[in-house]
């Protein structure tokens, strides 16, 4: 007779009570409590940045309106005024949405005394970069701006009676008498900011320059070059977001002035002078501590 062979006998299972199917169910239970736990965590997270959202637009709303209508008023009794009262309202924005700007290479703004036309290029992550500029590039200066921005209520009103600059984007041959006609009624000691990049930047790269209306500037005599690189306002608040993110560092370099030799008739001058400041403005954005985070 064949015999089968013998199967090896089933291990004993603990009763259910044993710590160890106790343990396996305390892991089980502590993990589904961290998942509730993190969803809440993210749940509350989001609710609190949309209320820090609307309290940060709530503050730039009701800010620009009232200094907006402030500085229209005093525009026609003295500019000055005017030009003060955007440096406030820039000051404004920046101290209750918490925004801390740390300025380096202030010893390269010119004196406003020395009788030069300075042309101010910047590199552009943010809207938050005017209330940079406006606060702590102590100059008087005026941005050139998209057109479209002049008709909104209150603010486009606010920034023609400033001496701000509009420019139209697809009609260059226009651009060029705006801007050449603006910079005729600037004082010699006033200047024009301008972003080069045409739009803010979606990742805090720089975005390569648009040639055209910078170089309208640069054919421009007598003209001087101040670039500054702003580093971390689109942590703040990023292009086609509505999320601002405060409390945030951000941190503007004002670069060494860049001399415009008009007695050199290089054709690709300009294009060169371009080249020269857009590697600037990299290399300082290149060189920064400051982490780029690209917050929703």
């Amino acid at each position: 007779m064949l015999l089968s062979p013998s199967l090896p006998k089933p291990a004993n299972r603990p009763p259910v009570s044993s710590p160890l199917y106790k343990n396996i169910s305390d892991i089980i239970m502590s993990r589904r409590n961290i998942n509730i736990l993190l969803h809440n965590y993210l749940k509350n997270l989001i609710l609190i940045n949309l209320l820090l959202s609307l309290y940060c637009w709530i503050i730039i709303s009701v800010s620009t309106i009232l200094f907006g209508i402030f500085a229209v008023v005093t525009s026609f009794v003295n500019p000055e005024i005017s030009h003060i009262t955007a440096r406030m309202w820039g000051g404004f924005i920046l101290k209750l949405c918490g925004v801390r700007v740390n300025v380096s290479g202030e010893e390269n703004i010119p004196k406003e005394d020395n009788g030069k036309f300075y042309i101010i290029t910047s590199n552009h992550q943010s809207y938050f970069d005017i209330f940079i500029l406006l606060k702590n590039l102590k100059m008087d200066f005026r941005f050139i701006a998209k057109k479209s921005l002049f008709g909104i209520p209150v603010l486009g009103q606010s920034m023609k009676r400033l001496g701000y600059i509009p420019m139209e984007r697809d009609n260059l041959r226009s651009a060029y008498e705006s801007v050449k006609e603006s910079i005729q009624n600037l004082k010699s000691n006033s200047s024009i900011l301008i972003f080069p990049e045409g739009t803010r930047s979606s990742d805090g790269n720089l975005n390569n320059f648009k040639r055209g209306g910078l170089n309208m500037l640069l054919r421009q005599k007598g003209a001087c070059v101040l670039p500054v690189a702003i580093i971390g306002s689109i942590n703040v608040l990023k292009k086609n977001s509505i999320l601002i993110h405060p409390g945030r560092e951000v941190e503007l370099h004002i670069l060494q002035p860049v001399i415009i030799d008009d007695k050199k008739t290089n054709k690709n001058k300009y294009d060169m002078l371009i080249e020269e400041i857009e590697n600037r403005t990299r290399a300082a954005i290149s060189s920064s501590k400051e982490t780029t985070i690209c917050l929703p």
